[in-house]
């Protein structure tokens, strides 16, 4: 941790007033002997958490909401609880028409085989936590990317489309392993900050 002595606190900010900077860049408040954050530092983290929740209700929507999940999911933690329970079958179903793919195409990227998705949809069963755990993975891409592009048919299209950055792959390609996500997240973030993708 650096420590750099700043100018005085706001009034308010504890007794000792004496700012730090921390390496996330964010500036603290050191008030006898603790490290509290700035009103700035509150208020990118209240940014961040207002963005998650975005995502949360965007990847919720991709996948079919209430309706296709059949309960309520607003926040990371019941996304988390949704995933290990098995997100149902139905929201790959949905999921592979908001792409306009045909559900193997999609299913092949989740890494469900033919026969398995054929049973799944028979029975109307839950996917595995992995199954789901992938499938969520897709759904926040679609969701980014429909944001980023303006409408679900570009990102599908752009989802699609091989793309030089990614060496030629079509970012759906990529999105079977959470490094080649991650990727398609960067050159998504790349676009939406004007930057040549």
């Amino acid at each position: 941790m650096q420590l750099g002595f700043r100018e005085p606190a706001e009034p308010g900010f504890g007794v000792d007033g004496v700012q730090l900077r921390l390496p996330c860049h964010r500036s603290s408040v050191v008030s006898q002997g603790v490290a509290l954050p700035t009103r700035s530092c509150l208020a990118k983290w209240q940014n961040e958490e207002d963005n998650w929740r975005m995502t949360v209700a965007a990847i919720t929507a991709v996948l079919g909401g209430r309706k296709i999940l059949k309960r309520r999911v607003e926040s990371d933690r019941e996304l988390t609880q949704l995933t290990r329970e098995g997100v149902p079958v139905g929201a790959l179903t949905l999921l592979a028409s908001e792409l306009a793919l045909d559900r193997r195409t999609l299913a092949r990227v989740i890494g469900i085989s033919d026969r398995t998705l054929s049973r799944r949809l028979a029975k109307d069963e839950r996917l595995s936590a992995e199954e789901s755990d992938r499938v969520v993975r897709v759904a926040r891409v679609v969701a980014m990317a429909t944001d980023t592009l303006g409408s679900p048919a570009k990102a599908s299209s752009w989802l699609q489309s091989p793309n030089m950055v990614l060496d030629g792959q079509a970012p759906l390609d990529l999105l079977d392993t959470d490094s080649g996500t991650r990727s398609v997240e960067t050159v998504l973030g790349r676009i939406e900050w004007g930057i040549y993708s």
